[in-house]
């Protein structure tokens, strides 16, 4: 092998890590945003499958239905938990609101959106 093209194998292989940790770094620092993202996700999905079965929901119910709701990424040891339930539910609710999921109700609490 000549030494070109061992300093070519060399400049490569250096190119490739630096790519791979470029990313690794990357995913690392929003790794938290992604976290709550899924939490936020997961537990709206648990607050609509609950109004499919009934027509109001309270912020109680919400936060009766998402406590200790768990998530992670697979490729990492770092999990959220909900651990105050009460108050994340209103996080929880301001989330489906904004996607328009759900709709606010007089009084009462949350109902699908029609």
């Amino acid at each position: 092998m000549s030494k070109g093209r061992i300093l070519l194998g060399i400049l490569l292989f250096a190119v490739v890590t630096a790519v791979l940790y470029a990313w690794g770094l990357k995913k690392s620092m929003s790794q938290q945003e992604d976290l709550t993202r899924m939490l936020l996700s997961k537990c709206g999905r648990r607050v609509l499958n609950y109004l499919k079965k009934h027509e109001i929901i309270t912020l109680a119910e919400i936060a009766r239905q998402i406590d200790g709701v768990k998530v992670g990424q697979f490729w990492s040891r770092k999990r959220l938990t909900v651990m105050e339930p009460e108050k994340f539910a209103g996080q929880v609710a301001e989330f489906l609101l904004d996607q328009q999921y759900i709709q606010p109700e007089k009084g009462k609490g949350y109902r699908l959106k029609k």
